[in-house]
């Protein structure tokens, strides 16, 4: 069988002999391949319209998370939690857990988070070798030239969930609320090790900085339902 000469691409193969020059679009974003104008236009349409959704989705949970962040107490952070489940949702299919956010989508509106218990207590220096605060670095190898820890409050933090995902702890991922070790018992309820870093809560961050101006020390604070 003589050799022959043929065209590359994406893994397939064209013989030169077959081929034929022709006129197509190439999206620059996508890559995709249109052999008319028409379709590609409406592509591009379909395109800018989801990437207009998504940033609109975004901007909503950038204001929300911002919300959150700036409750002055953590009875009214708890509070928040449990009346807005759905950010919390969002976050799970964020997170890139698509292999069930397809199939349980449906779940949205029936999904509820329950704090069931928040011991924290302040530290000039809870430790980053896990986490960090968005402004701050993580120094799990305990290097003398970083940061071996930030001012914050830790504890232990326990909930419940209206339906069991296998990841607990995902549920408060990317909020500020950092998980550490624990896991999942019956009835879908979760502990875990928590911390939170000051400057990532602006309005619990002024109440300490006021109470540290005036010589009294942070409380420690508890809730168990």
């Amino acid at each position: 069988m003589p050799a022959i000469k043929v065209y590359k691409a994406n893994g397939k193969m064209v013989p030169v002999s077959e081929a034929k020059v022709a006129k197509a679009y190439q999206c620059p974003w996508t890559s995709k391949v249109f052999a008319t104008k028409a379709a590609y236009t409406k592509h591009l349409s379909e395109l800018r319209e989801d990437r207009m959704h998504r940033r609109a989705r975004q901007n909503i949970r950038n204001r929300k998370l911002d919300d959150l962040i700036n409750q002055p107490s953590f009875q009214d952070i708890v509070n928040w939690i449990e009346t807005n489940p759905e950010f919390f949702f969002d976050g799970l299919i964020k997170a890139g857990h698509s292999g069930w956010a397809h199939r349980r989508a449906h779940l949205r509106e029936e999904f509820w988070i329950k704090i069931t218990k928040l011991n924290l207590h302040w530290s000039d220096r809870v430790s980053n070798s896990h986490n960090r605060p968005r402004d701050g670095v993580s120094n799990w190898e305990r290097n003398v030239d970083k940061p071996m820890g930030y001012p914050g409050w830790a504890g232990r933090i326990e909930f419940q969930l209206s339906h069991n995902f296998g990841f607990g702890s995902d549920v408060l991922s990317n909020t500020g609320i950092h998980t550490g070790s624990g896991g999942g018992g019956s009835d879908n309820h979760f502990g875990y090790e928590v911390k939170f870093f000051a400057s990532d809560w602006p309005g619990l961050r002024g109440a300490a900085i006021a109470n540290k101006l005036a010589g009294i020390h942070e409380p420690n604070f508890e809730i168990a339902n």
